[in-house]
């Protein structure tokens, strides 16, 4: 039986040997470990853009309002708001830039979260927007933001209505959205105006107002569309509250602001109201003008029999020619001296002529002493039918705003006009020693 158990142990050896074979074979081969690169987070994903808008202030350059752009980069731990509103009244030359149209600003960065304090101090409410940007916008606004804060590219010339510290931030984010910002608004057309908003911002300070009102030319009177609109930093923030725009992957629409939160003011800060739409000043300056032309008319009344109601009116007349004629001139100096741009075309002209300056002297010595009568009185007659053509002008449909300009002005120039044509104030009778 050697033969059979030489068999058997052949046969033993090769189950042997093929048993683990077919074992090792038999496992489920184990998963791949996963790819670092397929789960780590997209560049820019976790970094957050909020749009910060600053309500009205109590000075005048704070009355148009304030925004920043805040770029909250967890890598890095920063929170950085980013304005394009800064400057210096210790700037050489301030006011030398200033009343030519060259003031200088600049864009910086600073803390989020100090900024916020500092506002609320100053009773200024303060809306923050976050805005549903993917990563690949956050990152290129972000490194814009870097780029644009080197001392060699932060500095710009100021224009408040074309180019200022809330279209820089418009333009910016626009930049990132690839224009869809601008496609979206550039060609809706509002009711709004540059002077119409600059007349509402500045309703509580009347001086002002006034005064805004007649620098203004034409060009402030052309219709704004809303990307236009967004020079004002309240106006962009309730546009684009439920804007949708293609900006999502592959071009998918997508609402700009993801969530918004309103922070109020300190306790104890004055609040400074804003005006839903402008004010009409018509009826305002035509109480004042009429005023004004009744308190002239009752001294020129009384200075037939009274001496000294004469010089009253001598003065009163002449510091009003030179109210007039003083304005006319800074209007005509910005118009063709400066880089004004909204001064220019002004049909206020016609009410605050260059004219007047003769009346400064020509009056008094008309009604005082008898002397150049007649020039007198064709200066204020040319003063008043200057001031008559501005106000067809203003009624024609189309033009520029001045109504409320002639309602100031017209009523004053007609009684300054009828005054003068008045028999004139005779001297005194000299005495013989």
């Amino acid at each position: 039986m050697s033969w059979w158990r030489r068999l058997r142990t052949t046969v033993c050896a090769a189950v042997a040997l093929v048993l683990p074979i077919a074992a090792v074979g038999a496992q489920t081969p184990s998963p791949p470990a996963p790819s670092t690169a397929a789960t780590a987070p997209e560049p820019g994903s976790d970094i957050e853009v909020t749009l910060m808008t600053f309500g009205l202030g109590q000075e005048v350059f704070e009355r148009f309002g304030h925004n920043a752009l805040w770029i909250h980069d967890p890598s890095s731990g920063t929170d950085v708001a980013y304005n394009w509103g800064l400057f210096s009244f210790r700037q050489p030359h301030f006011l030398q830039r200033f009343l030519t149209g060259d003031t200088k600003y600049w864009m910086g960065g600073e803390d989020a979260n100090l900024m916020i304090a500092q506002y609320q101090a100053l009773g200024r409410p303060i809306t923050l927007q976050r805005l549903n940007l993917t990563p690949a916008q956050k990152l290129a606004l972000r490194d814009f933001l870097h780029w644009n804060e080197r001392e060699e590219n932060r500095f710009y010339r100021y224009d408040y209505y074309r180019d200022n510290c809330s279209t820089r931030l418009r333009d910016a984010l626009d930049h990132a959205l690839g224009g869809a910002l601008r496609a979206a608004t550039d060609t809706i057309v509002t009711p709004f105006t540059y002077r119409r908003e600059s007349v509402r911002l500045t309703d509580g300070d009347r001086p002002i107002q006034t005064g805004i009102d007649i620098a203004l030319g034409r060009p402030a009177d052309a219709p704004l569309t809303l990307w236009e609109s967004f020079f004002i930093p309240m106006r962009m923030r309730d546009a684009i509250r439920d804007l949708t725009l293609p900006i999502g992957p592959n071009g998918a629409p997508v609402r700009l602001v993801a969530e918004e939160r309103h922070i109020a003011p300190y306790p104890g800060t004055t609040l400074v109201p804003e005006l839903v739409t402008a004010p009409r000043l018509v009826w305002r300056l035509l109480l004042v003008g009429v005023v004004l032309a009744a308190v002239l008319a009752g001294i020129r009344i009384m200075a037939v029999s009274r001496r000294g109601a004469a010089w009253g009116f001598a003065l009163v007349a002449s510091v009003w020619s030179l109210l007039c004629g003083v304005i006319g001139v800074v209007i005509v100096l910005a118009w063709t001296m400066t880089r004004h741009v909204f001064w220019s075309w002004n049909e206020n002209l016609f009410q605050v002529s260059p004219l007047s300056l003769a009346l400064v002297v020509l009056v008094p010595l008309a009604l005082l002493r008898g002397r150049a009568t007649r020039a007198a009185r064709v200066m204020a007659t040319a003063v008043l039918l200057l001031s008559a053509f501005g106000a067809l002008l203003a009624i024609i449909p189309g033009g520029q705003e001045s109504r409320a300009v002639v309602a100031l002005f017209l009523p004053v120039h007609l009684v300054m006009a009828w005054a003068i044509a008045q028999p004139q104030v005779k001297p005194p009778a000299s005495r013989a020693g």
